[in-house]
Order: C-alpha cells, then structure tokens, then sequence
C-alpha cells in the first residue's frame, strides 16, 4: 500500500507569507524615502547655507566698494590723486568684516578723469575646509569734475600787501608812483618825493613817513586811512597819527563818507601763507600729473620727484613755437598750461606747479585765458617792455575793463635772487605790464615805468619811479590754490555703471 505526503496547507498560513513580502517591500520603499528626505534636506541645507554665504559675500563686495568711495569723496583727498587708491588686487586694502573680507582698488584714468573701483567680497566656503572661498565682485566708474575756483577767503588779496615788519621803511613807494589799489603795511611805510596814494583805502601798522611833495590823496579826494603808529611830513616831527593830518599831507576820512582824519586803530589783515610742499605733491599738471596730451615743448615740471629742490632750469612761458600741456580733457581739462604763438595766448587752468623758475621775455603783448595759480619753487621775472594780460585794449592791458574774478593768474614763488634780483622772489621790469596775483616769498619790485593791476603779496613791494598801480575790483572767486584761501581738490560724482 503506497504513502502518500499531505501538503495541503492549512487555512492562513499563505495570507501570512504575503504580509511577510509586504511588509519587506514596505520598509524597502520607507528606506528610499527617508534616505531621499534626508538627501534632499542635507542639499537644501548645504544650498539654503551658500546661498547665505553668497549674500554675505556680496555684501562684503558692496562694503569694499563703499570704502574705496568714502576715500575718494572725503574733501581733503584729493580725488584726481591717482595713488589715493591702490591700483590692483595684489595690492588692495581690506578689512574684516562678519567673519569674512572686504576688499578694495582703483584705477583712474587721468586722461578722461574717470575712477574704475572695484570691491571684492570673500567668505569662507561652506563646503569644506579645502574648497575655495566664496567670492563676490563689484565694479563701478566714478567721474570726477575738477574744481579750479573757489570763494575768495583771503582778505589781503584785496590789497598790495607787505607783511615785513622791523625796518625804517619796510615798504618804500619812489618818485612819482601812482598808487590806485588798495595798500596794506605790516610795518612802516616811506613815500619818496611826489610819491601819490590816491588808494580807495590805506592801512598802515607802523609809522607813515612823507617826504617833500608826496601825499595821500587831496583835498577834494580823501583815502580812508588807518595809521597804527606815527606820521611826519618832509623831514618834520612825529606825532601819533590820529585826527585831522592834512598839515602833513595825509587827505584821510574815517570812513567811506566818513569825517575828516586818520584812524589810529589799523586793522590786522591775516598774513596769507603759501604751502608748497601741498602743491608740489597735489598739483595738476605738476612733478606727480604730468601731462595726458602734449605737444611741442612744454614745462619740465621736476626732473627728481619727489624732491622738490628748485632744479628745473629756468622755463620760457611765451617762447617763439606753441606748446600744449593739459591732463584730462579739452571740454573739462584737470589742469592745463598751453601757449599759443600765432595768437600770444596762454590758456591757464587748475593749480600748476614748476619745481623752478619762469619768466616772459618776447616784448610782446600777451593775454592769458583761465583761471589758475602757478606755483614756482624759483623765481619769476616778467623782462623789459613784455606785457602779460588778462584782457587787452589796444596796445596795452585793458586796466579799465579787466575782471579778475573771471580772468585770474596768480603766480606764487619760493625763491629769490637770480634773474630777478637780490632779495627779489618776482621782478616786473622796465616798462613791463602784468594783470594777475602775484605772491612771493620774498620781495616783489617793480622796476621804472612798469604798470600793475592785480593783487601783490611779498615780504615787501619796491615800487620804482613812475610805477602805476591800477585799481582793481573786489576778489569774489579765485583760482584754487591761493595762498591764504582753504585747500580744496577735485571731488567725484556719484557712481555709475555698476556690475558685478
């Protein structure tokens, strides 16, 4: 009889197989899930963190780029200075900021006077130790307009001024001198014979001393005048000088409209002061601007930056062929000192600065055109019958008609001697003619017949016989760079063309 196995299961026994396979199958399917869940958290973590990194980054960039702006708008740098920024990455500045750095340069282009800045934001990246940082970058460009004029601050560019004290006389006014501008003494004050002081104002610190024949306005056309010490007249006694004075030939009023009789209170005019070393550096053109479009042979403006040491031969300011210096562009120029031969023109703009001498010798009539200040490290002589104007009326300077707050040089000097005589910082020769400022260090002289009208600032003023000092009206605006008025420098538009 044959055996047979019975694999009849028995009920339930396949529903529980299934659930087995089921429930495999289910925490196969839950392990994706989690696994997918926790990838996709760990990426939107790493990415929700460098999208993090990257806005700090940028920000780091826009407080690079802010820095390098602050510099180039804070007034007392000067913003055509092309080494107020550094010039590359290499050499950038930078600070820490929120645990990452800020960095920042520029590069100006001195020919259309326009900033290229750059900050640059780097932050520590999120991905590991080894990866490289996270960096961030933005440009902008930053015109700059230059400034050539300010307001008149100086009061004593109001006046032919000597500030020497301690002398007899120590300022002199020879034989027939006209004097027609305002006149300002530190110290004592002697007219020679028919010397005449017809100024619309006098002040005079020290003693006022007259001889035969000179006066201080008339009767009929009294100056107003100040004398802080004593007065005589031709040789005669001293007497405080105060009151009524026509007995010693001084025509004085109070004031405008005022009574008869010289003020005994002379006011103090501040002594301008010129800082060469100021604009040795920051002059445009100058030893550290050279010029960005020349032609034929202009200014050698130093040949050993940064030593400013007075050794640049002697520079020709209206020689027999043109010439063009100018930094920036023709429209907007930074600076700009060009002569024109054909038409006897020198067009002057900004603050220039020669580490030497300058002088006109042609004997020509020439005008200028612009406003500017010229400093020289040497001396400047202005040689027999050339004439340098700025406005013309025939074969003279227009000395009716001529507007210094318009039509301004000034021209500053350090040194003495030379050409221009001992003790001597500017020398207008015979017969010579010149409309502008003019500032020395150390004397001023005019030599006979010579004509001036304008501003005079030196040690003292010697006025030869038969020099004309020509009124001039009040300095309301004056060519950056004068003496005794703030320095001020070119200062940036606001930025543009930003990328990043």
């Amino acid at each position: 009889m044959k055996a047979y196995l019975d694999v009849r299961m028995r009920p339930g026994e396949n529903e529980r197989g299934f659930a087995l396979i089921a429930a495999l199958g289910m925490l196969l399917i839950l392990s994706i899930v989690g696994v997918t869940i926790l990838s996709y958290s760990s990426t939107n973590s790493r990415t929700a963190v460098r999208s993090k990194t990257d806005n700090l980054s940028f920000s780091l960039s826009e407080a690079g780029l802010a820095n390098a702006l602050a510099i180039l708008n804070n007034p007392s740098n000067n913003a055509l200075d092309q080494d107020i920024l550094p010039s590359s990455e290499a050499t950038a500045s930078s600070a820490t900021y929120e645990g990452g750095t800020a960095k920042w340069w520029g590069v100006l282009n001195r020919s259309t006077a326009v900033w290229s800045v750059t900050g640059v934001g780097l932050f520590n990246n999120p991905t590991g130790s080894g990866a490289a940082q996270v960096r961030r970058k933005l440009s902008a460009r930053v015109p700059v307009f230059p400034t050539n004029t300010q307001t008149a601050n100086s009061p004593a560019w109001n006046y032919i001024y000597a500030r020497a004290t301690g002398s007899t006389c120590d300022m002199t006014v020879s034989n027939n001198v006209t004097g027609n501008s305002r006149l300002y003494v530190a110290g004592n004050l002697c007219l020679n014979n028919n010397a005449d002081i017809t100024a619309e104002s006098l002040i005079v610190r020290g003693h006022l001393d007259l001889e035969n024949n000179s006066q201080v306005g008339t009767s009929g056309t009294r100056v107003e005048t100040y004398v802080g010490g004593n007065c005589r007249y031709g040789g005669g006694s001293w007497a405080a000088c105060t009151g009524n004075q026509d007995s010693r030939q001084i025509y004085s009023k109070l004031m405008p409209g005022g009574a008869v009789g010289v003020n005994h209170t002379a006011p103090l005019v501040p002594e301008p002061v010129a800082d060469f070393a100021e604009w040795y550096e920051n002059a445009i053109p100058g030893p550290s601007q050279p010029c960005t479009t020349s032609s034929g042979t202009p200014p050698t403006f130093d040949s050993n930056y940064p030593t400013r040491n007075n050794n640049v031969p002697s520079f020709n300011l209206t020689p027999s062929s043109s010439y063009t210096c100018r930094v920036g562009t023709a429209a907007t120029p930074s600076g700009e000192i060009s002569w024109n031969n054909t038409t006897k023109v020198l067009t002057v703009v900004g603050t220039i600065f020669i580490d030497g001498s300058a002088y006109i010798s042609n004997g020509a009539l020439n005008s200028y055109n612009g406003q500017a200040t010229l400093y020289l490290s040497g001396t400047f002589v202005i040689n027999n019958n050339s004439k340098l104007c700025g406005g013309i009326s025939g074969s003279d300077c227009d000395f009716a008609a001529w507007n210094p707050n318009t039509e301004m040089l000034t021209i500053v000097t350090e040194g003495n001697g030379g050409t221009a005589g001992v003790g001597n910082g500017i020398l207008v020769d015979n017969n010579a003619q010149i409309q502008g400022g003019l500032f020395a260090q150390s004397a001023v002289e005019y030599m006979n017949n010579a004509r001036s009208d304008g501003p005079i600032v030196g040690s003292t003023v010697k006025l030869s016989n038969n020099v004309q000092n020509d009124q001039f009206p009040t300095l309301t605006v004056v060519p950056v760079g004068m003496p005794g008025n703030p320095v001020v420098y070119a200062q940036p538009n606001p930025p543009e063309l930003f990328s990043g």
